[in-house]
């Protein structure tokens, strides 16, 4: 985490850029200029190529956006579980909250329950809340003989958890819910989960997304799905996502190759459902985004994801994403579209902790992101 604690501020200064552009616009009609003259005096100067320019629609850029912050997102809940939501044993020792470069961690353990509190502040002192998540496993049964993979036995659990989003000023602006179970097997240590949750802008407020995620991890590997379902009713779009990822852990990074598939369909016409490790999605048809790329996550204190990178590429939509989050947990996301044949810079994104943020495209135009979700 970085010295001066999450924050919420842009990792896009549109003013600049637009002033970036309309220096680059002079620059080149200066060029112009200074061409004709020299051709009207007789020389044969051929000025120097300009960068080039994407051919990316919109709509490619904005799926391949998309899918690269759905993919962080899912990272990112993917850590939470593991650093958090499943580490500790029943009747083990409790934890005070102690504040740690804005994060404060609690854990208060008995025999069938286990109550683990992340808050997450805007501030290194722990004063001004950003994000206050609670993850609940309750003891559910222990198991001896075979087990499932060939395990002498283990102990099941259930896992609920929610997480509030707030602004500086104290209000609520995004309202996430989990709950699911998660499976510990002896000897083989063997830990696996699987989950499904919403996003909504509030508790009382509708969900405007779904998602699910399912794991496991034995030793340094780990094997995981993530799907994602996002309403937006700006566009009158469904958009839906499915993640997979095969990591190895090395130390405080965890790192490995990645898939990812993109969706669109009307409004509520999709459904998620898990597959093994895997998510898929109907109803929606063929996939508009077939990523292939790699991902890293590095840990920090408390056992969280201090940082994340995910980068992928559809060499059929042309089109290369990056996200990568920084001074996590709940740090900001930066992130790029780029068009694999000529290597042109097409989309830029950025989102604070909350997921919050905009998306600036190759045309000047602007969209905002909620809750990772772009509108």
């Amino acid at each position: 985490m970085s010295a001066e604690g999450p924050s919420q501020v842009s990792f896009i200064n549109l003013p600049e850029v637009r002033q970036m552009l309309k220096k680059s616009r002079i620059c080149a009609l200066a060029c112009a200029a200074s061409f004709a003259l020299s051709a009207c005096a007789g020389t044969s100067t051929t000025p120097p190529p300009g960068p080039p320019l994407t051919t990316l629609s919109i709509a490619t850029q904005r799926n391949a956006a998309q899918a690269a912050l759905a993919a962080e997102f899912g990272v990112g809940i993917l850590t939470l579980i593991f650093g958090q939501g499943t580490t500790q044993a029943f009747g083990g020792s409790n934890t005070l909250p102690v504040c740690n470069n804005g994060v404060k961690v609690s854990v208060v353990s008995g025999p069938t329950t286990i109550t683990t509190t992340i808050d997450v502040f805007y501030d290194p002192v722990c004063t001004t809340i950003l994000a206050h998540t609670v993850l609940v496993q309750t003891f559910g049964s222990s198991f001896v003989g075979s087990g499932a993979g060939g395990s002498s036995g283990g102990v099941s659990s259930t896992l609920a958890g929610t997480a509030t989003f707030t602004s500086r000023a104290g209000a609520i602006i995004a309202y996430n819910t989990l709950s699911g179970s998660v499976t510990k097997l002896v000897p083989s240590g063997t830990v696996s989960f699987s989950v499904t949750g919403s996003a909504a802008p509030s508790p009382s407020a509708p969900a405007i997304a779904s998602f699910g995620l399912t794991c496991s991890a034995t030793g340094a590997s780990n094997t995981c799905g993530f799907g994602g379902i996002q309403n937006v009713s700006l566009l009158n779009t469904e958009f839906g996502n499915t993640f997979s990822f095969n990591g190895t852990q090395n130390g405080n990074m965890n790192a490995g190759g990645a898939a990812l598939k993109a969706y669109l369909s009307p409004l509520d016409a999709m459904t998620l459902s898990p597959s093994g490790t895997a998510w898929t999605i109907t109803g929606a048809g063929s996939p508009v985004i077939n990523d292939s790329g790699t991902f890293t996550v590095t840990v920090g204190a408390f056992n969280l994801a201090s940082a994340i990178g995910v980068s992928l590429s559809d060499a059929t939509a042309d089109a290369s994403a990056t996200a990568n989050m920084s001074g996590g947990p709940f740090g900001n996301t930066s992130g790029a579209v780029t068009q694999i044949s000529n290597g042109a810079s097409a989309t830029f994104y950025g989102a604070d902790g909350a997921g919050f943020g905009t998306v600036l495209y190759s045309d000047g135009t602007t969209a905002p992101v909620a809750g990772f979700i772009i509108q």
